[in-house]
């Protein structure tokens, strides 16, 4: 009896094994998508009052995280479980579908074949629950503005118009979302006018974060018609959060106030009669430094316009830490160059030091500029200026080096607020070659006295190599590879790109493209490289 028992388990085990689905070893692979074949209810489907949807296919599939790729229009917030049952996929809702409405169910990417993992294509159930099908649809395509690249998977969405239109807490009435091409088509949608938006959805809450979250809007209101044209949408970031003091750190020798995000400038008033020295360190960290003798605090008045413009005003108390040992630790006094140490420079040039501390002094007639290892110029001899921080050293000048270029920082003759001074330094260049690079020049056509730009060459990460504000304009020395050339339109005149924002429907300067990369060849210049503002 207990080997028959025995006998029977081994058995159960072995067609048990034997009656699993399994991908076939061999044979020609499946390259085919699964096809529906019948769906209930069916496609375009009225008066429709179920609960259940289910769709039928010609082979066996597999549900893959519908719950993510799953598109429902309008947003329904009807919770719904599935099933699927070999070539079947079953979605059940819990409450009815909203009456007299025209539902689109996209299922992008979300069902596909048991074999190979092929997922169907386009596939999408319309069924209305009145006695017609909404015909609207609005359809375009969306690119990066500082890229103008096609953006993938990005939420465009349809609004209602409101006064009191709030897309941080409100989620769209219609949605869909863009392909790898960046275009988006929303069917089905009542005929009527909408706010049109797109934001990045990055966590897929469908609510915008503008935080970290790009935004692409539509002035005014579109209207959905059958007929409608395509609209061509630009997404840029917009942080339009309010700038605040995120935290302090205070030190024995600094103390670091930090802002929320970047700020374009920073004022400070001191309440009293003391002074500290300071500089603002990656765009959003204020630091002063402790220099005796001032009293243990010291009261501030701070006011910061961030990239929108919008300026705020905070009052800070700075408060240093007590030292501990006889003498003060201090942070290494240190500079970095523009261009970096062994980088070409030009015989007509710009420089530029940036220290890690303010300057307090500075022996201009024993810092030497060495051409060529013979002929030594002071750096009095030299145009220079001081940022506002006064850590920013900007050198305008010339030299007939025919080989190499030096500059000669003896120590002692650059100390900072702290009192430190740099290390004897000898930063070296070679002098660069002119038939080593290239040479562009072009014109900005179309625009008249009135419109001031900003022509921009960056290469192919899309890093500006350089900026230039007048027609005709000459690119110089650009090494060999290839770039891309764009028009900024800088309507406020400040030379430098703005962002827009969708809370006073600001849209950002416009910026424009030449359609094709440059290729640039050492010793060439490319003549009539002309790009057009738009009429």
């Amino acid at each position: 009896m207990i080997k028959t028992i025995a006998f029977a388990v081994i058995c159960l085990i072995l067609f048990g094994k034997c009656a699993q689905q399994v991908s076939p070893t061999g044979g020609k692979k499946d390259s085919l998508a699964p096809n529906l074949v019948e769906s209930v209810p069916l496609n375009k489907t009225l008066n429709f009052k179920g609960k259940k949807i289910e769709l039928f296919f010609d082979e066996y599939v597999v549900v893959d995280n519908i719950n993510q790729k799953l598109i429902i229009t309008p947003e329904a917030d009807n919770p719904y479980s599935y099933k699927q049952n070999g070539m079947s996929v079953a979605l059940t809702f819990k409450n009815q579908f909203q009456d007299s409405t025209t539902y689109t169910l996209s299922f992008g990417d979300a069902i596909k074949d048991f074999a190979e993992k092929n997922p169907a294509k386009n596939l999408k159930l319309v069924f209305s629950t009145g006695s017609s099908l909404d015909s609207g649809r609005v359809y375009g395509t969306l690119k990066d503005i500082k890229s103008n690249k096609p953006i993938l998977d990005v939420l465009v969405g349809l609004y209602n118009v409101s006064d009191t239109l709030n897309i941080t807490k409100q989620k769209p009435f219609y949605f869909s979302r863009t392909d790898s091409s960046g275009i988006f088509s929303i069917e089905n949608v009542q005929i009527k006018n909408y706010q049109l938006v797109a934001i990045d959805d990055k966590n897929r809450n469908m609510l915008y974060n503008a935080k970290d979250e790009r935004i692409g809007f539509i002035d005014k209101p579109i209207n959905a018609g059958s007929d409608s044209v395509s609209y061509s949408m630009t997404m840029f970031l917009s942080d339009n959060t309010p700038l605040k003091i995120q935290r302090t750190i205070p030190k024995v020798n600094n103390y670091s106030v930090v802002f929320s995000k970047s700020v374009e400038t920073v004022g400070v008033t001191f309440m009293n009669k003391d002074t500290l020295p300071y500089l603002l360190e990656n765009g959003s960290s204020l630091k002063f430094f402790n220099v005796q003798p001032h009293p243990d605090s010291t009261l501030v008045k701070l006011t910061a316009t961030d990239s929108l413009g919008k300026t705020t005003e905070f009052e800070q108390k700075i408060a240093f830490q007590a030292q501990r040992g006889k003498e003060r630790v201090k942070d290494p006094f240190s500079t970095s160059t523009i261009p970096e140490q062994s980088k070409p420079l030009t015989n007509d040039f710009t420089y530029q030091f940036t220290l890690n501390k303010p300057v307090h002094f500075i022996d201009d007639k024993n810092i030497n500029l060495i051409t060529d290892s013979l002929t030594h110029e002071p750096l009095s001899a030299f145009e220079y200026s001081w940022n506002k921080y006064h850590n920013v050293l900007t050198i305008a000048g010339k030299s007939f080096a025919k080989d190499s270029i030096k500059w000669d920082i003896p120590k002692g003759s650059i100390i900072s607020v702290e009192g430190d001074t740099l290390p004897k330094m000898l930063v070296k260049h070679a002098v660069l070659n002119e038939e080593d690079f290239g040479q562009i020049k072009g014109a900005v056509l179309n625009a008249d006295t009135s419109t001031h730009f900003i022509v921009e060459l960056v290469d192919e990460q899309f890093k500006v190599v350089e900026s230039l504000y007048s027609t005709p304009y000459t690119f110089r020395h650009i090494p060999q590879g290839k770039y891309h050339l764009r028009l900024i339109l800088d309507v406020n005149r400040n030379k430098r790109w703005d962002t827009g924002n969708f809370e006073d429907a600001k849209q950002p300067e416009p910026i424009y493209y030449l359609p094709d990369k440059i290729l640039v060849k050492s010793n060439f210049e490319l003549n009539d490289v002309n790009i057009s503002v738009p009429k």
